[in-house]
């Protein structure tokens, strides 16, 4: 009986080859098990599926062996990496030079090997800084708002800054000087008014991340699920005034698994769904910046799969042959749509940010394999806000100010959409 049992399980869960057409349709079957596998983290179920999978491909004569690298990686045991010794400092592998880089021109930040700084005026006017043990690859120079700026080598040991200008706010922290050239009056908002027409649109806002998932970690441990949380609360407020159905994945900091937030998008209804993050670089690098819009698309450009593996870590098992199998089975009409409100929302992002910050970089448009996205019965769109990586960014993310602003030309962006396709 038992025999029995055994082979009747592996006849209906083995590839049919008994002919083309059923190996041809048990391939497409298990390919879809696997999807599901994969986006319900079923393990047991994945090995089956891609176990199928390498049998109906060998038969057919198609190339499975991503697939029968993946079948041999979910039967790997984990590698014990063993600690390195630490090097000791000889002098062949002394530290180089302390160089110091100038993030951004306004406001004025130049990093710094050690929080010392000399700091005096000349002729009343100029005030200098002085910054011992650094150098810097090249002067600079820039004039903003009648105000000049130079930096340069003053001697071996030494970098000198210059502004011209009296009026002057200054702070060294965190290995950074920061210098305020101008006071700008904080400028009012004006309102959006939405159409008759639009209303009633239901929209599902995403902050990304939450509870145990923080998120990207910047400077001064700034986490991104907080960063996030706050600016889809403006957004919720300032679509719920315009008239909108709004809804939020999540109200706190508590932990949604990626499945479940497309599951109440597509639950409730929604005409659109937004998920809000914030960017970091792998190699933390300070001087990356801007602001970029995806859409779940297939994709081979690295930068989008960089960062999609980033916001991806949620979901384990993923890999680049996963996605390109996902990816296939997309609405091609949604993708488009998607494209299109993202381009919309992008444009509206800068232009309500640049009315204050005018140094905002515009990093574009973009198809990524974003997994928050899958599943999704709407055009759907995520949005990379800034950099936790970049001084100045991560400082403004956590900006209430920065924030409204950013919220406001999300807004735009939706009335924007909707304008163009009603």
């Amino acid at each position: 009986m038992k025999f029995i049992l055994i082979f009747l399980f592996s006849f209906l869960f083995a590839c049919n080859t008994s002919s083309v057409n059923n190996a041809y349709k048990d391939y497409y079957k298990y390919q879809r098990l696997y999807i599901s596998s994969i986006l319900d983290n079923n393990k047991k179920q994945e090995i089956k599926a891609l176990k199928n999978l390498i049998e109906c491909g060998k038969y057919l004569n198609f190339d499975v062996k991503e697939y029968e690298n993946k079948y041999k990686r979910l039967h790997q045991k984990p590698k014990v990496i063993k600690k390195s010794k630490k090097e000791h400092i000889t002098p062949n592998n002394r530290p180089k030079k302390n160089y110091i880089k100038i993030i951004s021109s306004n406001p004025f930040i130049i990093t710094l090997p050690a929080n010392k700084v000399k700091h005096f005026i000349l002729k009343k006017y100029i005030n200098v800084f002085d910054i011992p043990n650094a150098v810097i690859s090249k002067p600079f120079s820039k004039k903003i708002k009648n105000i000049k700026i130079k930096t340069a080598q003053f001697n071996k040991t030494t970098v000198r800054v210059v502004i011209y200008s009296k009026k002057i706010k200054y702070k060294i922290g965190n290995k950074k000087l920061i210098i305020y050239l101008t006071n700008n009056k904080k400028q009012k908002m004006k309102t959006l008014v939405m159409p008759k027409a639009f209303r009633q649109k239901i929209i599902v806002i995403d902050p990304g991340h939450g509870g145990k998932d923080s998120g990207g970690i910047g400077i001064g441990h700034r986490m991104e699920k907080i960063a996030v949380l706050k600016i889809a609360k403006y957004l919720y407020n300032d679509l719920k005034k315009m008239g909108y159905i709004v809804y939020l994945t999540r109200h706190g900091d508590y932990f949604i698994p990626l499945r479940e937030r497309t599951h109440f998008a597509n639950t409730h209804h929604a005409d659109l769904f937004i998920s809000i993050h914030c960017n970091i670089t792998p190699d933390h690098s300070l001087s990356t910046k801007g602001v970029t819009t995806y859409f779940l698309s297939p994709t081979r450009d690295k930068r989008s799969i960089a960062v999609a593996k980033i916001e991806n870590k949620g979901v384990k098992g993923l890999n680049y042959l996963d996605q390109n199998v996902i990816l296939g089975f997309l609405n091609h009409d949604r993708i488009i749509a998607s494209q299109k409100f993202a381009i919309d929302v992008q444009a509206g992002v800068l232009y309500s940010l640049r009315k204050k910050y005018k140094d905002v970089i515009d990093r574009g448009v973009r198809p990524a394999p974003f997994w928050v996205l899958v599943g999704t019965q709407m055009p759907a769109i995520l949005i990379e806000t800034g950099f936790l990586t970049n001084p100045l960014e991560a400082k403004r993310l956590f900006d209430p100010t920065y924030e409204q602003y950013l919220a406001k030309g999300i807004a735009i962006g939706i009335y924007n959409y909707f304008r163009k396709n009603p």
